[in-house]
């Protein structure tokens, strides 16, 4: 229409913390369905942003722990869970929070700037009685393709390797995020063994 202007061209803000909200509901159960959680079962969900993931992890009756940094999230996850009895939200960095000293698993799409901590903190806390029973993660590609090759680069990779299997379950395109981060993730499979 003449006269009439149009809005200027905004480009998406920039994600200084890694974290990308996963909008795919196919990829949130497929990580659940992984999990194979159930009534009595203690979960972590970290880095639980707006909680895609901790609503379908409380509809498999395990106890959710949903650990968030952000007030204005944890506020609005704690309204979102408000009638879900089975879901604790915890305003904490997934990198510092208590991790239970009962049998636990974690779903999580880890914010890529913490996956390296967050691996070494879960996947070394096991020995000293902190008992992993199981991650699905959504991580960076390259950090899950690195895990998953049978002679890992570096010796931290392979001492987890010989305590953990890393299973790569299948590539999750940047488009199933919002923002789309730079590079794809993947959703990686860590088991005792």
């Amino acid at each position: 229409m003449p006269g009439r202007r149009r809005p200027p061209q905004t480009r998406p803000a920039r994600n200084h913390h890694g974290f990308h909200v996963l909008r795919d509901p196919a990829v949130v159960g497929a990580l659940v369905r992984s999990a194979r959680l159930g009534p009595g079962d203690l979960v972590l969900d970290l880095g639980a942003g707006p909680g895609a993931l901790t609503l379908a992890l409380a509809r498999t009756g395990a106890r959710v722990i949903a650990v968030e940094r952000d007030p204005r999230l944890v506020r609005r996850l704690a309204r979102r869970t408000a009638d879900a009895r089975s879901v604790r939200v915890v305003e904490g960095d997934l990198r510092t929070v208590a991790l239970p000293h009962r049998r636990f698993h974690v779903v999580a799409n880890v914010p890529f700037a913490t996956s390296t901590d967050l691996l070494r903190r879960l996947l070394d806390e096991h020995d000293r009685g902190r008992p992993l029973r199981g991650a699905d993660l959504v991580v960076e590609w390259g950090l899950a393709r690195r895990l998953s090759e049978p002679s890992p680069s570096g010796r931290t990779a392979a001492r987890w390797q010989r305590r953990f299997r890393f299973d790569l379950a299948r590539r999750v395109p940047a488009r199933c995020f919002s923002p789309p981060p730079r590079v794809e993730a993947a959703h990686l499979v860590i088991r005792p063994r």
